[in-house]
Protein backbone atom coordinates (compact mmCIF):
# COMPACT_ATOMS: atom_id res chain seq x y z
CA UNK A 1 0.00 0.00 0.00
CA UNK A 2 2.94 2.49 0.67
CA UNK A 3 4.33 1.76 -2.58
CA UNK A 4 1.00 2.51 -4.35
CA UNK A 5 1.14 5.84 -2.78
CA UNK A 6 4.57 6.55 -3.35
CA UNK A 7 4.02 5.93 -7.12
CA UNK A 8 0.63 7.92 -6.97
CA UNK A 9 2.72 10.94 -5.61
CA UNK A 10 5.43 11.04 -8.08
CA UNK A 11 2.90 10.46 -10.72
CA UNK A 12 0.99 13.16 -9.19
CA UNK A 13 4.17 15.27 -9.09
CA UNK A 14 5.24 14.91 -12.51
CA UNK A 15 1.01 15.56 -13.81
CA UNK A 16 1.73 19.17 -11.72
CA UNK A 17 5.25 19.83 -13.92
CA UNK A 18 3.88 19.26 -16.50
CA UNK A 19 0.41 21.38 -16.29
CA UNK A 20 2.43 24.13 -15.00
CA UNK A 21 5.24 24.11 -18.06
CA UNK A 22 1.75 23.82 -20.35
CA UNK A 23 0.51 26.91 -18.20
CA UNK A 24 3.41 28.78 -18.87
CA UNK A 25 4.03 27.79 -22.28
CA UNK A 26 0.13 29.20 -22.94
CA UNK A 27 1.02 32.05 -21.02
CA UNK A 28 4.23 32.99 -22.90
CA UNK A 29 2.68 32.49 -26.22
CA UNK A 30 -0.46 34.72 -25.46
CA UNK A 31 1.68 37.48 -24.21
CA UNK A 32 3.72 36.92 -27.35
CA UNK A 33 0.33 37.23 -29.45
CA UNK A 34 -0.45 40.62 -27.40
CA UNK A 35 3.13 42.23 -28.24
CA UNK A 36 2.55 40.83 -32.04
CA UNK A 37 -0.88 42.71 -31.76
CA UNK A 38 0.23 46.22 -30.62
CA UNK A 39 3.41 45.86 -32.76
CA UNK A 40 1.27 46.08 -35.74
CA UNK A 41 -0.41 49.32 -35.02
CA UNK A 42 2.95 50.81 -35.99
CA UNK A 43 4.83 48.26 -38.64
CA UNK A 44 4.25 48.00 -42.00
CA UNK A 45 2.35 44.39 -42.72
CA UNK A 46 4.22 42.47 -44.88
CA UNK A 47 2.69 39.24 -46.78
CA UNK A 48 4.17 36.00 -44.33
CA UNK A 49 2.36 33.32 -43.55
CA UNK A 50 1.32 33.00 -39.42
CA UNK A 51 3.00 29.97 -37.46
CA UNK A 52 0.09 27.19 -37.03
CA UNK A 53 -0.56 26.68 -33.17
CA UNK A 54 -0.35 22.94 -34.40
CA UNK A 55 3.11 23.74 -35.51
CA UNK A 56 3.94 25.64 -32.33
CA UNK A 57 3.13 22.90 -30.38
CA UNK A 58 4.60 20.66 -32.16
CA UNK A 59 7.69 22.78 -31.55
CA UNK A 60 7.12 22.91 -27.53
CA UNK A 61 7.21 18.95 -27.85
CA UNK A 62 10.30 19.41 -29.70
CA UNK A 63 12.17 21.41 -27.05
CA UNK A 64 11.06 19.24 -24.30
CA UNK A 65 12.62 15.74 -26.38
CA UNK A 66 16.02 17.91 -26.94
CA UNK A 67 16.23 19.18 -23.01
CA UNK A 68 15.26 15.44 -22.06
CA UNK A 69 18.23 14.00 -24.62
CA UNK A 70 20.72 16.92 -22.75
CA UNK A 71 20.03 15.45 -19.09
CA UNK A 72 19.96 11.29 -20.73
CA UNK A 73 24.04 11.73 -22.68
CA UNK A 74 24.67 11.96 -18.66
CA UNK A 75 24.25 8.53 -18.64
CA UNK A 76 26.66 6.24 -20.70
CA UNK A 77 24.82 3.64 -20.85
CA UNK A 78 21.79 5.16 -21.99
CA UNK A 79 24.77 6.87 -24.75
CA UNK A 80 25.87 3.08 -26.10
CA UNK A 81 21.70 1.92 -26.08
CA UNK A 82 20.77 4.83 -28.58
CA UNK A 83 23.35 4.00 -30.96
CA UNK A 84 20.84 1.46 -32.06
CA UNK A 85 18.64 3.67 -33.36
CA UNK A 86 21.31 5.52 -35.08
CA UNK A 87 20.44 3.56 -38.20
CA UNK A 88 16.59 5.45 -38.06
CA UNK A 89 17.98 9.17 -39.00
CA UNK A 90 18.23 10.32 -42.62
CA UNK A 91 21.16 12.07 -43.46
CA UNK A 92 19.14 15.55 -44.09
CA UNK A 93 18.11 15.41 -40.87
CA UNK A 94 21.45 14.43 -38.71
CA UNK A 95 21.24 18.50 -37.88
CA UNK A 96 17.29 18.16 -36.57
CA UNK A 97 17.11 14.80 -35.44
CA UNK A 98 19.74 12.96 -32.76
CA UNK A 99 19.80 9.12 -31.39
CA UNK A 100 18.81 10.39 -28.03
CA UNK A 101 16.08 11.64 -29.25
CA UNK A 102 14.26 8.51 -29.64
CA UNK A 103 14.93 7.45 -26.08
CA UNK A 104 13.32 10.47 -24.74
CA UNK A 105 10.29 9.87 -26.71
CA UNK A 106 10.10 6.21 -25.31
CA UNK A 107 10.51 7.60 -21.89
CA UNK A 108 7.82 9.95 -22.37
CA UNK A 109 5.13 7.25 -24.35
CA UNK A 110 6.54 5.12 -21.01
CA UNK A 111 5.16 8.07 -18.39
CA UNK A 112 1.82 8.46 -20.30
CA UNK A 113 0.91 5.18 -20.56
CA UNK A 114 1.88 4.61 -16.29
CA UNK A 115 0.02 7.95 -16.15
CA UNK A 116 -3.35 6.48 -18.28
CA UNK A 117 -3.11 3.30 -16.13
CA UNK A 118 -3.06 5.34 -12.42
CA UNK A 119 -5.73 7.58 -13.69
CA UNK A 120 -7.53 4.63 -14.52
CA UNK A 121 -7.82 3.32 -11.01
CA UNK A 122 -7.89 6.10 -9.09
CA UNK A 123 -11.20 7.11 -11.09
CA UNK A 124 -12.81 3.69 -10.71
CA UNK A 125 -11.53 3.41 -6.80
CA UNK A 126 -8.95 1.15 -7.29
CA UNK A 127 -5.77 -0.10 -5.67
CA UNK A 128 -2.94 0.76 -8.28
CA UNK A 129 -0.88 -2.42 -8.24
CA UNK A 130 3.04 -2.93 -9.32
CA UNK A 131 2.14 -5.58 -11.66
CA UNK A 132 0.36 -2.69 -14.41
CA UNK A 133 3.16 -0.32 -13.39
CA UNK A 134 5.18 -2.65 -15.08
CA UNK A 135 3.47 -3.51 -17.87
CA UNK A 136 2.27 -0.44 -19.10
CA UNK A 137 6.05 1.01 -18.62
CA UNK A 138 7.17 -1.88 -20.37
CA UNK A 139 4.41 -1.51 -23.18
CA UNK A 140 5.03 1.53 -23.76
CA UNK A 141 8.96 1.88 -23.54
CA UNK A 142 8.66 -0.42 -26.49
CA UNK A 143 5.68 0.77 -28.75
CA UNK A 144 8.25 3.39 -30.52
CA UNK A 145 10.76 -0.06 -31.16
CA UNK A 146 7.70 -2.08 -32.70
CA UNK A 147 6.37 1.29 -35.00
CA UNK A 148 9.97 1.87 -36.05
CA UNK A 149 11.10 -1.74 -37.10
CA UNK A 150 7.86 -2.42 -38.87
CA UNK A 151 8.22 0.93 -40.73
CA UNK A 152 11.85 0.18 -41.76
CA UNK A 153 11.38 -3.09 -42.81
CA UNK A 154 8.30 -1.64 -45.21
CA UNK A 155 10.88 1.04 -46.67
CA UNK A 156 13.62 -1.46 -46.73
CA UNK A 157 11.00 -3.57 -49.24
CA UNK A 158 9.78 -0.07 -50.66
CA UNK A 159 13.60 0.69 -51.64
CA UNK A 160 14.66 -2.90 -52.98
CA UNK A 161 11.80 -3.15 -55.43
CA UNK A 162 12.31 0.43 -56.37
CA UNK A 163 16.07 -0.32 -57.51
CA UNK A 164 14.93 -3.58 -59.58
CA UNK A 165 12.40 -1.33 -61.26
CA UNK A 166 15.45 1.39 -61.89
CA UNK A 167 17.59 -1.91 -63.05
CA UNK A 168 14.72 -2.64 -65.67
CA UNK A 169 14.33 0.71 -66.92
CA UNK A 170 18.44 1.10 -67.26
CA UNK A 171 18.23 -1.77 -69.23
CA UNK A 172 15.64 -1.09 -71.42
CA UNK A 173 17.39 2.03 -71.72
CA UNK A 174 20.20 0.98 -72.67
CA UNK A 175 18.85 -1.50 -75.56
CA UNK A 176 17.65 1.68 -77.17
CA UNK A 177 21.08 3.30 -77.51
CA UNK A 178 20.84 5.82 -74.52
CA UNK A 179 23.97 6.53 -72.74
CA UNK A 180 24.97 6.25 -68.72
CA UNK A 181 23.33 9.94 -68.13
CA UNK A 182 20.58 9.46 -70.07
CA UNK A 183 19.43 5.99 -68.57
CA UNK A 184 19.79 8.39 -65.21
CA UNK A 185 17.36 10.99 -66.21
CA UNK A 186 14.91 8.35 -67.80
CA UNK A 187 15.01 6.78 -64.11
CA UNK A 188 14.59 10.09 -61.84
CA UNK A 189 11.66 10.90 -63.99
CA UNK A 190 10.24 7.42 -64.18
CA UNK A 191 10.56 6.39 -60.44
CA UNK A 192 8.31 8.42 -58.22
CA UNK A 193 9.98 7.66 -54.71
CA UNK A 194 12.74 8.74 -52.36
CA UNK A 195 15.45 6.12 -54.56
CA UNK A 196 13.93 8.42 -57.62
CA UNK A 197 15.24 11.54 -55.66
CA UNK A 198 18.78 10.31 -55.42
CA UNK A 199 18.77 9.53 -59.18
CA UNK A 200 17.68 13.33 -59.73
CA UNK A 201 20.52 14.29 -57.58
CA UNK A 202 22.73 12.00 -59.81
CA UNK A 203 21.34 13.63 -62.56
CA UNK A 204 22.06 17.12 -61.35
CA UNK A 205 25.34 16.39 -60.37
CA UNK A 206 26.45 15.08 -63.94
CA UNK A 207 24.84 18.19 -65.47
CA UNK A 208 26.82 20.37 -63.42
CA UNK A 209 30.24 18.60 -64.43
CA UNK A 210 31.03 16.23 -62.07
CA UNK A 211 32.66 12.73 -62.87
CA UNK A 212 30.98 9.41 -62.88
CA UNK A 213 33.41 8.06 -60.09
CA UNK A 214 32.73 11.19 -58.15
CA UNK A 215 28.90 10.77 -58.40
CA UNK A 216 28.89 6.97 -57.90
CA UNK A 217 30.55 7.54 -54.62
CA UNK A 218 27.91 10.00 -53.82
CA UNK A 219 25.13 7.72 -54.74
CA UNK A 220 26.57 5.25 -52.77
CA UNK A 221 26.97 6.76 -49.23
CA UNK A 222 23.57 8.41 -49.51
CA UNK A 223 21.30 5.07 -50.28
CA UNK A 224 23.64 2.85 -48.32
CA UNK A 225 22.92 -0.22 -50.53
CA UNK A 226 24.62 -3.67 -51.13
CA UNK A 227 23.24 -3.63 -54.41
CA UNK A 228 23.87 -0.54 -55.48
CA UNK A 229 27.78 -0.78 -54.95
CA UNK A 230 27.12 -3.80 -57.49
CA UNK A 231 25.54 -1.86 -60.02
CA UNK A 232 27.92 1.43 -59.64
CA UNK A 233 31.01 -0.66 -59.87
CA UNK A 234 29.91 -2.40 -62.85
CA UNK A 235 28.88 1.26 -64.68
CA UNK A 236 32.15 2.28 -63.63
CA UNK A 237 34.07 -0.37 -65.08
CA UNK A 238 31.84 -0.97 -68.55
CA UNK A 239 32.45 3.23 -68.58
CA UNK A 240 36.32 2.88 -68.11
CA UNK A 241 36.86 -0.36 -70.75
CA UNK A 242 33.99 0.63 -72.98
CA UNK A 243 32.45 -3.17 -72.94
CA UNK A 244 28.95 -3.76 -73.97
CA UNK A 245 26.73 -2.42 -71.80
CA UNK A 246 23.64 -4.12 -72.74
CA UNK A 247 25.22 -7.82 -71.94
CA UNK A 248 26.59 -6.69 -68.41
CA UNK A 249 23.09 -4.83 -67.65
CA UNK A 250 21.26 -8.15 -69.01
CA UNK A 251 23.01 -10.29 -66.03
CA UNK A 252 23.29 -7.53 -63.51
CA UNK A 253 19.10 -7.33 -64.12
CA UNK A 254 18.85 -11.69 -63.98
CA UNK A 255 20.65 -11.80 -60.82
CA UNK A 256 18.93 -9.26 -59.11
CA UNK A 257 15.87 -10.79 -60.39
CA UNK A 258 17.24 -14.60 -59.42
CA UNK A 259 17.85 -12.74 -55.97
CA UNK A 260 14.18 -11.55 -55.37
CA UNK A 261 12.81 -14.59 -56.33
CA UNK A 262 15.03 -16.64 -53.62
CA UNK A 263 14.21 -13.98 -50.90
CA UNK A 264 10.64 -14.91 -51.73
CA UNK A 265 10.82 -18.53 -51.80
CA UNK A 266 12.49 -18.20 -48.32
CA UNK A 267 10.36 -16.27 -46.70
CA UNK A 268 7.49 -18.28 -47.87
CA UNK A 269 9.54 -21.07 -46.52
CA UNK A 270 10.04 -19.56 -43.36
CA UNK A 271 6.38 -17.96 -42.88
CA UNK A 272 4.85 -20.64 -40.84
CA UNK A 273 7.38 -20.94 -38.51
CA UNK A 274 8.09 -17.44 -38.10
CA UNK A 275 4.15 -17.32 -37.14
CA UNK A 276 4.66 -20.34 -34.78
CA UNK A 277 7.61 -18.26 -33.29
CA UNK A 278 5.59 -15.20 -33.22
CA UNK A 279 2.03 -17.22 -31.32
CA UNK A 280 4.51 -18.79 -28.80
CA UNK A 281 5.76 -15.53 -27.98
CA UNK A 282 2.51 -13.74 -27.48
CA UNK A 283 0.49 -16.99 -25.58
CA UNK A 284 2.40 -16.02 -22.41
CA UNK A 285 1.67 -12.66 -23.03
CA UNK A 286 -1.93 -13.12 -23.30
CA UNK A 287 -2.13 -15.70 -20.87
CA UNK A 288 -0.93 -13.39 -17.70
CA UNK A 289 -3.35 -10.58 -19.14
CA UNK A 290 -6.20 -12.44 -19.62
CA UNK A 291 -6.07 -13.69 -15.56
CA UNK A 292 -5.31 -10.35 -14.77
CA UNK A 293 -8.46 -8.83 -16.32
CA UNK A 294 -10.65 -11.91 -15.30
CA UNK A 295 -9.12 -11.40 -11.32
CA UNK A 296 -7.21 -8.63 -10.58
CA UNK A 297 -6.31 -10.00 -7.79
CA UNK A 298 -4.59 -13.39 -8.91
CA UNK A 299 -0.90 -12.54 -9.25
CA UNK A 300 -0.81 -10.55 -5.65
CA UNK A 301 0.96 -12.66 -3.49
CA UNK A 302 3.44 -12.91 -5.80
CA UNK A 303 3.82 -9.28 -4.97
CA UNK A 304 3.58 -9.69 -0.99
CA UNK A 305 6.80 -11.38 -0.62
CA UNK A 306 10.35 -12.06 -1.22
CA UNK A 307 9.35 -15.73 -2.40
CA UNK A 308 6.92 -14.24 -4.73
CA UNK A 309 9.32 -11.32 -6.34
CA UNK A 310 12.00 -14.31 -6.60
CA UNK A 311 9.55 -16.43 -9.02
CA UNK A 312 8.58 -13.47 -10.73
CA UNK A 313 12.42 -12.47 -11.53
CA UNK A 314 13.01 -16.37 -12.44
CA UNK A 315 10.13 -16.13 -14.60
CA UNK A 316 10.92 -13.02 -16.63
CA UNK A 317 14.71 -14.04 -16.88
CA UNK A 318 13.41 -17.94 -18.45
CA UNK A 319 10.71 -16.05 -20.61
CA UNK A 320 13.60 -14.13 -22.07
CA UNK A 321 16.00 -17.02 -22.39
CA UNK A 322 13.29 -18.40 -24.77
CA UNK A 323 13.08 -15.41 -26.72
CA UNK A 324 17.26 -15.21 -27.33
CA UNK A 325 17.22 -19.11 -28.29
CA UNK A 326 14.19 -19.28 -30.08
CA UNK A 327 15.68 -16.17 -32.17
CA UNK A 328 18.70 -18.25 -32.80
CA UNK A 329 17.11 -20.97 -34.58
CA UNK A 330 15.50 -18.97 -36.70
CA UNK A 331 18.10 -16.68 -37.82
CA UNK A 332 20.05 -19.93 -38.54
CA UNK A 333 16.80 -21.33 -40.35
CA UNK A 334 16.62 -17.95 -42.40
CA UNK A 335 20.63 -18.36 -43.23
CA UNK A 336 20.17 -21.92 -44.53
Amino acid sequence: MKSNLVVIFVVELVLLYLIAMITYYIFTLMRKIKINDRLDKYTIKKNEKETPIFEEIFEFGHDIVKGISKILYKSKFLDKYSLRYQKYIKKEDKNKIDKMDFVSKKFLIAIFFIIVVILYDVFHFQDVLFIQIIIALLFGFYTLDLLMISTNKILEKKKHNDLLRAITIMNNSFKSGHSIMQSIKLVSDELDSELGLEFKKMYVDLTYGLSLDATFKRFESRVEMDEVKYITTSLKILNETGGDIVKVFESVEKTFFNNKKLDDELNNLTAASKMLYSVLLCIPVLFVLVIYFLDNTYFMPLFSNVVGYIVVIISIMLYITYIIVVKKVMKVGDKL
